[in-house]
């Protein structure tokens, strides 16, 4: 019997680990700007640049993105059907719509141009032996969301002239970039760090009847809105809100 329970444990623990969020805050009212429905409630904090480069591996601000802190809080016995792409940033009234990033995306331009391992003569003999961690992406069967799951993999070859072997990402594989010998990180190392690390604090998806809490990152706005009203908007067949956000 206690086997079992503890089987059980720790296949719950592993479950909530495969999963994105952070803790939620008491209530809706516990973020500077919130909305209550009735039927559920949601409360929003856009993160200063200064803190945004605490709490990441990578510098989102100085890469060209903000980050905006929401939590959903469905009312009693009332499921909530979310997703991130159902919010949208507008800034000033005339403003196109700017949608959130997954974490992959983000991380791949984070990602571009650093760890990238010097050319290397042609007619050097070429040896590789490195392990990757990522996410694999895929569109669930019945509702048509994507879902990710952590992989791991290892690769390791030898050749003469040209690149290594190229290791895979899991979510994708980048053709161009070599797994440099060493503890050298390569781009697609960089990108698996920082796509885990945004991953496993942005906000969940799917239906949900608990409080459930993450950050969405969006494109930076243009300069020339840098006085504009900044206001965060939510739709789909649950309702719709418009939360302007403090600054």
């Amino acid at each position: 019997m206690k086997k079992a329970v503890l089987a059980l444990l720790l296949s719950s623990s592993v479950l909530c680990a495969a999963s994105p969020g952070i803790r939620p805050r008491a209530d809706a009212r516990s973020y500077p700007v919130y909305q209550d429905r009735g039927e559920f409630a949601v409360g929003v904090s856009l993160v200063p640049a200064e803190q945004v480069k605490k709490m990441f591996k990578a510098d989102l601000n100085s890469d060209g993105y903000v980050v905006i802190e929401v939590g959903v809080f469905p009312a009693a016995g009332k499921e909530l059907d979310l997703y991130p792409t159902d919010f949208t940033l507008f800034v000033g009234e005339k403003s196109a719509a700017l949608r959130p990033v997954s974490a992959d995306t983000v991380a791949e331009v984070v990602a571009g141009g650093k760890g990238r391992s010097s050319p290397r003569d042609s007619h050097d003999v070429e040896t590789s032996v490195g392990a990757s961690i990522g996410r694999y992406s895929y569109p669930d069967p019945v509702t048509g969301r994507r879902r990710s799951e952590t992989v791991t993999g290892t690769s390791a070859g030898v050749g003469i002239g040209g690149p290594p072997p190229q290791p895979c990402r899991g979510y994708d594989c980048d053709s161009r970039d070599p797994f440099p010998p060493g503890s050298q990180p390569s781009t697609v190392q960089t990108a698996n760090t920082i796509s885990q690390d945004l991953w496993e604090k942005s906000l969940p998806d799917g239906k949900t009847t608990r409080a459930v809490a993450g950050y969405l990152y969006f494109p930076k706005p243009p300069r020339k809105a840098k006085d504009a009203a900044w206001e965060l908007r939510y739709e789909n067949a649950d309702g719709k809100l418009r939360l302007a956000l403090a600054r």
